[in-house]
C-alpha cells in the first residue's frame, strides 16, 4: 500500500526556514517518484494513516518525510466549521481554516522510537491561538501517558488478537457456541 505525502508551497509553509523548505523539496522529490532513493516507512505507520483515511478523508491528513534525520510529520487537519461564529470568535479561531495537530515521530521506528513531538496551529492564524496552547498542552499530556504503554509489537498483538475473533475456529465462533446451551431448543 503506498502512501503518498503533499508537498507544501510557500504560502501553505508554517513559517519555515530555508533549509526546511530545501528539506521539504526533497521529501516532494522522494515522494513523486522523481529521486532515485526509497525511504523505510514503517509498515505500522502506512497502516495508521491508511485507517484516518478510511475513517474521515485523505484530506483530513497529510505526511511530510524527513528522510536524512529519520522523522515523518503527520499533520492531522481538524475541520470547525461548524462551530457557531460567536464561539470561533471567542476562542479567537478562524472557522473556515482547519486546525492543524502535528506529529513528529520517527520515520523508520514509529511507535518503538522516542516519543512524538506535538504542535497545534491554524496557519494564517498567528496571533492569540490561545486554544491550540491548550490543546497541545492537553494532547502532549495525553501522549507522554500513553507512549510507555506503545509498542509496535503490541499494537500488532492487538490486531491479531482482534482477528482471531472472527476467524472460522476463532473465539467469536467458540463463544457463540457456548451461549447455545442458553438458547431454546429449535423445534
Amino acid at each position: 500500500m503506498d502512501i503518498k505525502g503533499q508537498c507544501w508551497t510557500d504560502e501553505e509553509s508554517d513559517g519555515e526556514n530555508e533549509s526546511e523548505q530545501f528539506l521539504y523539496g526533497i521529501q516532494c522529490c522522494l515522494l513523486q517518484g522523481s529521486c532515485a532513493a526509497d525511504l523505510y516507512r514503517h509498515p505500522q505507520l502506512d497502516a495508521d494513516i491508511e485507517a484516518v483515511k478510511d475513517i474521515y478523508t485523505d484530506s483530513a491528513i497529510s505526511v511530510r518525510e524527513y528522510g536524512t534525520i529519520d522523522d515523518v510529520d503527520i499533520d492531522l487537519h481538524i475541520n470547525i466549521g461548524f462551530l457557531d461564529e460567536e464561539v470561533a470568535t471567542a476562542w479567537k479561531v478562524i472557522r473556515t481554516e482547519p486546525i492543524i495537530l502535528r506529529l513528529r515521530f520517527s520515520l523508520s521506528q514509529y511507535l518503538d522510537g522516542p516519543e512524538p513531538s506535538v504542535e497545534v496551529f491554524q496557519p494564517s492564524n498567528k496571533e492569540g491561538f490561545s486554544l491550540g496552547l491548550q490543546l497541545k498542552k492537553i494532547l502532549s499530556t495525553f501522549t507522554s501517558q500513553q507512549w510507555k504503554h506503545l509498542s509496535n509489537e503490541f499494537l500488532k498483538a492487538q490486531q491479531e488478537k482482534r482477528h482471531s475473533w472472527f476467524k472460522a475456529g476463532g473465539t467469536i465462533k467458540k463463544f457463540r457456541a457456548g451461549l447455545s446451551i442458553f438458547s431454546p431448543i429449535p423445534k
